[in-house]
């Protein structure tokens, strides 16, 4: 998943000069964490990438870290469930495209060293915080939309079933270090949904 930057997320001043300056920047921060990891995100190194002076840099991030949850609150993009009669194909389409994210090159050499840095750095861990709750959101919506159909139990805790479909997908990219196949996300949305279905 590379690091898309959105040019009126960065447009905090007038100056269309300083706009373009943020949007180089934060551009060259995510080629860095795509092909080299959050470590090689310093100061140094992106004025010497970017072209942007050190006090320019410093004028608008206060650290790396700083930069770091500015670059990675505009990841893009965001999920988008669809809505339609049929939950189980929403919820694939869904998380093909999450297991696509994991699997890409910026999450695969970043987002170990981001969740070691989001146990030590507030800046990052907040950050983390929110770019994690804003893409759960609408998976919850879409099963609470679900509930309200009578195609999952009310008494489904959704928070949980996010955690059952997502886990797995981060679990074997973490941990086990090994790919997840479309039928295997296939697979996963089944069983979880299985669980939560009213009784026939």
């Amino acid at each position: 998943m590379p690091l898309v930057i959105d040019p009126a997320a960065t447009s905090s001043s007038t100056d269309p000069r300083v706009s373009r300056t943020l949007a180089t920047v934060l551009h060259t921060v995510g080629r860095l964490m795509a092909t080299e990891g959050l470590g090689s995100v310093t100061f140094a190194r992106i004025s010497r990438e970017s072209g942007v002076s050190r006090t320019t840099l410093y004028r608008h991030w206060d650290s790396p870290s700083a930069l770091i949850a500015d670059a990675w609150s505009q990841v893009a993009p965001s999920n988008t469930v669809a809505h339609t009669h049929a939950l189980h194909d929403d919820l694939v389409e869904l998380f093909t495209a999450v297991r696509d994210v994991a699997e890409s090159p910026t999450m695969r050499r970043s987002l170990p060293s981001l969740l070691a840095a989001a146990v030590r750095d507030p800046e990052i861990a907040t950050m983390h915080a929110a770019f994690i709750a804003d893409r759960r959101r609408p998976i919850v919506e879409r099963l609470q939309g679900a509930v309200e159909d009578g195609h999952l139990r009310p008494d489904t805790d959704l928070e949980l079933l996010v955690d059952l479909m997502s886990g797995p997908i981060f679990y074997r990219q973490l941990l086990r270090r090994t790919d997840t196949t479309d039928d295997d996300v296939v697979a996963i949305v089944a069983t979880v949904l299985a669980s939560a279905r009213p009784p026939e």
